[in-house]
């Protein structure tokens, strides 16, 4: 089953930047108003509105959002971590944990969208 997740943006080339460099996503197409990104059998879409580019505060994690996507990703936190950091974004120090056999810990991208990495234990 392929999956997919739609996330509003306030800025589509700030976010389709961030994921594309953090989790290897390649730009399938997209404009000034949405982008498709993708990567085996999962595709994220990311649309910018005239509501979402009102978002006032992009810099502190959106915790009331019931809803996040996850990455499945096979390397180490510390990398992965700085990575992040470097566009923009944050993994929530220092709270991980073990679930389904991998690392778990939560972070968030350059808009304050919070996002779950599960990393392999091998990483």
């Amino acid at each position: 089953m392929k999956t997919g997740f739609v996330m509003y943006a306030s800025s589509v080339s700030r976010l389709s930047d961030f994921y594309s460099h953090v989790f290897a996503l390649n730009k399938v197409e997209g404009d000034n108003s949405y982008a498709l990104l993708a990567d085996g059998d999962f595709e994220l879409v990311l649309l910018e509105t005239e509501v979402s580019k009102t978002v006032s505060d992009l810099h502190s994690p959106r915790a009331s959002t019931p809803i996040k996507p996850t990455f499945f990703i096979n390397t180490p936190l510390e990398i992965i971590s700085e990575v992040i950091k470097n566009k923009g974004g944050s993994v929530f120090p220092p709270k991980n944990w073990e679930f389904g056999g991998r690392k778990v810990c939560d972070a968030h991208d350059c808009e304050g969208n919070i996002f779950q990495l599960r990393i392999d234990q091998d990483a």
